[in-house]
């Protein structure tokens, strides 16, 4: 009895994680065709044409050489934007990388961060000299 009861429940556990079937697209009414019998001419054409293509677009570029001149021009126009935009995708890969990966700093030594601290206190007190020759050549004016 407890041995079904805690095989139904790993059963039960189970089946909530289980993937649920989901049919192929191409058996969806929207990726079909209709028959050919209730095709109108145009339909047709466009079933030969897309056909075609098929064939067309998966060909290398020597192969494209032998086509007519309406497929040859409409392969190299696919392959030249699709290379464009690869090329496109690779700079946008290459800036997002610098932001994602950003680029380590080495770590400062002891003597490093001393050198700096006193680069600071000198820019200061510079400017607090240029600051306060400034508010004596005012009050010079003023008298």
């Amino acid at each position: 009895m407890k041995t079904t009861l805690a095989y139904a429940a790993l059963c039960t556990g189970a089946a909530a994680f289980a993937p649920v079937a989901v049919p192929s697209r191409s058996s969806t009414r929207l990726t079909g065709w209709i028959p050919e019998a209730d095709m109108t001419t145009d339909q047709l054409e466009i079933k030969k044409i897309a056909a075609k293509w098929s064939e067309v677009r998966l060909m290398d570029a020597e192969q494209a050489e032998s086509l007519e001149p309406e497929w040859k021009e409409a392969h190299t126009r696919y392959y030249e934007k699709f290379h464009k935009d690869m090329e496109y995708a690779q700079e946008v890969v290459g800036k997002l990388q610098g932001m994602i990966e950003p680029p380590k700093l080495t770590k400062k030594s002891k003597s490093q961060k001393k050198r700096d601290k006193w680069l600071k206190i000198q820019e200061r007190e510079s400017i607090r000299a240029t600051n306060a020759a400034k508010i004596a050549a005012v009050a010079a004016a003023k008298k």
